[in-house]
Formats: structure tokens, C-alpha cells, sequence
């Protein structure tokens, strides 16, 4: 049945003037009520009376309507989460099905489209119920325009006044809006019960459908909901709700919008109902409140007021995989002492978060799994090295092939039992003078902390800063090492930068965002970035993090991706085996993996390589399988040449051998400063055999 057949006859707008009239006679009708009877004349002043102060009739459209805000996934098929202060979805009316107009209008208002804002055969028989009451209001004929009004402007205070001011309101609503419009404004504004707020957010909630989807049988039992959502609540009491749909259907009858036969059928097909509330869906919990997070700081902070449609980056196989995979090697890592495990994954080039795993299981109380640890404040372990080492070749005072020594150092620590920092490696081991590609390849702690010692650690604070490392991080000898602390979805940011030529796209969980009325709010573009580091020291530092052969002495292939695929990768471990991090990239994706336990225990030995490292491993051979190898671009400023004795990358003209010096003004060195160990270790470097690497093209 078309929307036309709903209106059963629409009269002509009558002028202002005869409007008045009418007002002024159900006025003298209340008032006779409430005063013991007034003339016209009385009836007039109560006019002025009440519209004194009265709210703009023409404010009811401008007035923001609380709706839902949706999160979607990346292809917008697939909701994630809803938020509201009142669940409501405004539509127009053309979006709602003809049989809910129809069964709306016959139970609330049949004369809907005949009246002038107020039905004065329902106020006379208001007036006699009223009587009956003795004075008391028991009922007072409500309009659909009425009760828009009375939810809009007014209070539910039950008074004589009140039910006045309703009614001019309702007559002067009528005279900005169109019928149309009126019954529009109602049905998205009207409560249905279990906090659907509006035909759309009813139909979804009980029915799962949209509102011009649904059929007389649904129709009339969501029109039986208006008057009391409580009593006629058919989740919890089917059986009235249920008889008054048969009063739904008989005011149908009788208006002769349904026959008695299509009544007797929707009556049939309702009992077959199974009523189960559309609860409010929460799929990757973590991701989903991080979005609503960044909404409510970056977009609008009275966001629950919402009416948007999230476009997000998230790619729901992605980040399915990356579920499975955190959760499967955090099970074979329980033995060890780990409970939980995160993941993030970034596209470099444009900021988008692919994937974000906070937990291993969001409602695990035991492991408080709501805390998101991608998020969260956790200490890097020896993942910080890399901004060490790239803030050094940025200064051009070291290449790549530098020797830096590593040998047995000790700096005073008021803070230790002892007065004395002793730092050592991983391997409890001394390696002479690497290359600077081999102490960071391997992680050697000593030759970083020589580095950092050289740089600064304010330099290197800054540094970090411009990379996306958006903590307070301390000014301490040990920063390099891991001694501040980070988030992961920073860090994984930051290594992004490396992989993205130096420039910084700040990270990003939009892609496009729409308000109630469909407008774009907001729209990702391919972002320009920030250019933070030369691409020439970007590059640098991702030809020695995708070296497999300068890592392989201290970590064997465990990190070396399958296929002859290269992946930029650092692992980190702190102190008492709190974190295992492992966070590398190639060109089209950056990805961080930590594994512990969300209450900061210890683990039994997990360093990073073997916690967060399979992760880590596994996610980017899957993610990347298939897919064409992709090569770091070595940029024009980057040359390969014999540096040191060895076949290295450097950038252009600049060829030293300089090594790191140590001591420096703010270092002492004391030799021997481990037990056993006589002398100065020899200062020989540790010379691996000329290469190209594979990124590089054969010489």
C-alpha cells in the first residue's frame, strides 16, 4: 500500500485566525474544568497566559537528536560496535514501511491528518473521563503532535497549565510543519522500550530488520509498545503485548486501512515470534573502544550524542589472523609463565591501523584482558636501539661500518646498592669492536649505550619525540636500553617511519566518517606526512635491521621471513623477563608483538626473539604470502662502497672510519670491571665478509 492511501483525507491549512479560534475554545473546555467554568473572554486571557514564555515551535527541527554512532570495519559491511546515550537511528519517513504508518496513526491519532494540531472530540472526551475522576486528569486525547510537543518542549508534569501550553505549542507547531514532518519528528524521537529510541533502532532491536522492511504482523506490535514500552514489553511479557496488538489491529479494522482477514494473519504469524533484543555488538572490543577514544578527543568529545557512520581502517582478516596467532603462541608460552599477548599492525604510508589486538581475550578477568596493552605503558626492552643508532648517523659523524667497542665498562650509580653501573650483553659476552651494523644487528647493550652516550640522551628523547614516541621518557644512561617507558602502537608508528623513507604519518584508525544527515565529516586522503628523518638514515638503519646475515650470530634465522622476503626487525626484552617485543616492517606494513602478563610479573626466560618474535615471524609470513617481495628503495644520497674495509651503504660523501669515542667527557671508563677478566679485551673489530646485502643489487 502506497504512503498516499495512509493519509485518508488531508484538508486544506486553515489561516492562522481560524486556528486561534479552536484554541480558544479547547481552552475555555480545560479551563471549565479547572477554574469552574470561564467565558471567551476568560478563555482569551488564558491564551496569553500561557503562551507567555512559550518555547519556538520553529526550534523543533534544529533540535540534535541523541542517535547512534556505528564503528564499521574497512569495507563498511561489517558493524563492530554502537554507542549511544539513546539508541536511535533517524530516518526519513520514506524509509519506514507504509503498514507502521498505518498502525501508528490508527492506535495514536487515526484523525491524524484531519486535525489541526489537536482533536477536539478527544479533549471533550478527556474533559467527561477527567470529570469522572473527580478533577483529577486521568487522560487528556493527546495528537501524535501533542505528544511530539510534550517530549520535545515540555515536562510530564500532569497540570491543567501544562496540558495548555501542550496544546497551543502543538497548533503552532502545525502551522511551520507539514503533516509529513510532524509524523517524522515523532517516529524518530518516540521511546519503543529497551532503549530503542525511534522506529529504525525498534525495528532493529526486536526484529533485526530495518524499518521499511517490516510487515503488519511486526508493525502492529511495535505501535502497541508507545503507550506503555514497560507493560507491553513483548520480550518480557509477550502475552500483553500481544493483546494489544489485537487493539493495534482492530483500530485498523476500523479505520479501514487493514481487512479483518490480513488482521486475523498477522495475528496468526505473530505467535510464531521468538523475541530476542539485538544487543548492542562489541567485535574486537579493543579496537572498537580505541576508535570511540580518538572520536571523543579528535572529532567530537559529546560523542555519545553521535548520529555517525565510522568508516575505520580495521580489516577484519587481518586482524582475525592476527587474533588467532597471539592467542595460539601465548598458549604455548603458559608453561614459561605468559597469560597474555598483543599485536598492532600499521600501514606505514598512510597511518591506517590494519589490525590491533589489545588482549588475548578482552573478557578474561583473570588476565585483565580489558586492558588494552597496545595501548598501555610497558618498557621497550633494547627495541629503543634503533632511534639510538639512527640519531648517530644522522649526525654523519659514524657510517655504518664504525667500529664501536665492546668491552667492560662501568659508570658510578648512586642509585645502585653498589655506587657502580656495570652494564653487559644479553650473552654475558664481550665482542671486541663491532661494526655499528653489528652491535645493532645483534643488539649488543654496550655499544649502544656508548652511542647513546655520545648522541645525548636529550637528543635522543627528541629524537624519539619527533619519530612518534609520544611518553615522558627519562634522561637516564640506560634509556637506550629500554629504561623509559613506550606504547606498542607507538613504537610500531615510529619503526614505520624507517620503512616509509623518514616520513611520519601520524597513526590512523579513520577512514571516513559521515554525521545523521550523511554529510562527510571527515575523509582519508593520501596524508603527506612529516619528513622526520633524512630517507637517506631511514633506509640506512632498515638495510641493517633486514640484514639476516648481521643478526644471524646472536639470533640465528628465527627472525628471517620465508620466501626470500625481507623484513626490518628488532626484538626487546627487559630486565626480569617483564616484556618480550619484537616490532619490525617492510615497505607496505609496520608490526609490533609483545607477549608477558598484564600485572607486570615476570616470565620464566622469554626473551623477545622467542616470545613476541614467532608472533611476529608468522603474522608477516602470512600476511605477506602471495603477495609481490617488496625492496627497500635505496635513495640517490645512499652509495655502496668500500667503508672501513668493508662493502657498506653509506650516505654520499660521507666515507669515515670514525668510531664511537670512549670514554667522552661525561664517561669513565674502569678497567677491569668484571670479575675474571684481565686487561683490555682485544679491540679487534668483528669482521663479517664483504657483502651486498639482498636488498642491494649485486656488484
Amino acid at each position: 500500500m502506497s504512503r498516499a492511501l495512509v493519509r485518508r483525507r488531508i484538508h486544506r491549512t486553515p489561516p492562522p485566525s481560524y486556528r486561534i479560534l479552536w484554541v480558544l475554545a479547547a481552552l475555555a473546555l480545560f479551563s471549565a474544568v479547572g477554574c469552574g467554568g470561564l467565558t471567551v473572554g476568560g478563555a482569551g486571557t488564558a491564551y496569553a497566559f500561557v503562551t507567555k514564555d512559550l518555547p519556538n515551535p520553529a526550534d523543533l527541527s534544529s533540535r540534535p537528536l541523541a542517535q547512534v554512532t556505528q564503528l564499521y570495519d574497512r569495507t563498511g559491511e561489517h558493524l563492530l560496535y554502537e554507542f549511544y546515550e539513546e539508541r536511535r537511528i533517524a530516518i526519513p519517513l520514506s524509509q519506514v514501511a507504509p503498514v507502521m504508518l498505518q498502525a501508528t496513526l490508527a492506535i495514536e491519532d487515526a484523525g491524524f491528518y484531519q486535525h489541526r494540531g489537536f482533536d477536539i472530540r478527544g479533549i471533550a472526551r478527556a474533559f467527561l473521563n477527567n470529570i469522572r475522576a473527580g478533577g483529577e486528569i486521568v487522560g487528556g486525547g493527546s495528537t501524535i503532535t501533542q505528544q511530539l510537543v510534550k517530549r520535545s518542549f515540555l515536562s510530564d508534569e500532569s497540570s491543567y497549565l501544562r496540558k495548555m501550553k501542550e496544546l497551543v505549542l502543538a497548533v503552532q507547531v502545525e502551522t511551520v510543519y507539514s503533516k509529513d514532518q510532524v509524523l517524522e519528528m515523532y517516529l524518530n524521537q518516540v521511546y519503543y522500550g529497551n532503549q530503542a529510541y525511534g522506529i529504525e533502532a525498534a525495528a532493529l532491536s526486536y526484529f533485526g530488520k530495518h524499518a521499511k522492511d517490516l510487515a503488519l504482523s511486526e508493525a502492529s506490535i511495535l505501535a502497541g509498545l508507545v503507550q506503555l514500552p514497560s507493560r507491553y514489553d513483548p520480550v518480557t511479557n509477550p502475552k500483553a503485548a500481544h493483546g494489544r496488538q489485537e487493539q493495534v489491529l482492530e483500530a485498523m479494522v476500523r479505520n479501514n486501512m487493514v481487512t479483518q482477514e490480513e488482521a486475523d494473519a498477522a495475528i496468526e504469524q505473530s505467535k510464531g515470534f521468538t523475541y530476542r533484543l539485538q544487543e548492542t555488538r562489541i567485535v574486537h572490543p579493543h579496537f572498537a573502544f580505541f576508535v570511540k577514544e580518538q572520536l571523543q578527543q579528535r572529532i567530537n568529545p559529546d560523542i555519545l550524542r553521535g548520529g555517525l557512520k565510522v568508516i575505520t581502517t580495521l580489516d577484519v582478516p587481518t586482524q582475525d589472523m592476527a587474533q588467532q596467532i597471539v592467542q595460539r603462541r601465548v598458549r604455548e608460552l603458559r608453561f614459561q609463565s605468559v597469560n597474555n599477548g598483543s599485536m598492532v599492525a600499521i600501514d606505514p604510508r598512510t597511518g591506517e591501523i590494519m589490525a590491533m589486538v589489545g588482549s588475548v581475550d578482552y573478557y578474561n578477568k583473570a588476565i585483565d584482558g580489558q586492558v588494552n596493552v597496545a595501548t598501555a605503558q610497558r618498557q621497550p626492552g633494547s627495541s629503543f636501539k634503533p632511534f639510538t643508532y639512527a640519531a648517530a648517523l644522522a649526525t654523519k659523524k659514524w657510517t655504518a661500518a664504525s667500529g664501536i667497542p665492546d668491552q667492560p665498562i662501568s659508570w658510578p650509580d648512586i642509585g645502585s646498592k653498589t655506587g657502580v653501573y656495570r652494564p653487559q650483553n644479553y650473552d654475558e659476552k664481550f665482542h671486541g669492536t663491532p661494526t655499528l651494523r653489528s652491535a645493532l644487528a645483534n643488539s649488543y647493550n654496550i655499544p649502544a649505550l656508548l652511542v647513546q652516550d655520545a648522541v645525548g640522551a636529550q637528543e635522543l628523547i627528541k629524537f624519539a619525540r619527533n619519530m612518534g614516541v609520544t611518553t615522558e621518557l627519562p634522561a637516564v644512561r640506560s634509556l637506550t636500553l629500554g629504561a623509559g617507558v613506550v606504547r606498542l602502537l607507538d613504537m610500531t608508528s615510529a619503526y614505520g617511519v624507517f620503512g616509509n623513507g623518514g616520513v611520519r604519518v601520524e597513526p590512523n584508525p579513520f577512514l571516513k566518517i559521515t554525521d545523521s544527515q550523511g554529510r562527510v565529516v571527515y575523509e582519508l586522503t593520501q596524508p603527506k606526512g612529516e619528513q622526520v628523518l633524512s630517507a637517506e638514515v631511514a633506509y640506512i638503519v632498515s638495510d641493517i635491521l633486514s640484514d639476516n646475515r648481521a643478526r644471524s650470530p646472536m639470533f640465528g634465522n628465527v627472525l628471517d621471513l620465508t620466501g626470500g622476503r625481507l623484513g626490518a626487525v628488532k626484538t626487546g626484552t627487559t630486565n626480569d623477563y617483564k616484556d618480550s617485543l619484537t616490532i619490525g616492517f617492510t615497505p607496505s606494513l609496520a608490526v609490533g608483538a609483545w607477549v608477558g602478563n598484564t600485572d607486570n610479573s615476570p616470565m620464566a626466560k622469554v626473551a623477545g626473539s622467542l616470545g613476541a618474535g614467532y608472533i611476529w615471524k608468522e603474522f608477516m609470513d602470512t600476511y605477506h604470502r602471495g603477495k609481490p617481495l617488496e625492496r627497500f628503495q635505496m635513495p640517490s644520497g645512499v652509495v655502496r662502497t668500500s667503508v672501513c674495509g668493508y662493502q657498506e651503504v653509506t650516505l654520499q660523501g660521507v666515507s669515515s672510519c670514525a668510531s664511537i669515542p670512549w670514554p667522552n667527557s661525561a664517561a669513565r671508563l674502569t678497567l677491569p670491571s668484571v670479575p675474571g677478566v684481565k686487561g683490555l679485551p682485544a679491540a679487534a673489530p668483528t669482521r663479517v665478509p664483504p657483502r651486498p646485502t639482498a636488498v642491494l643489487p649485486p656488484s
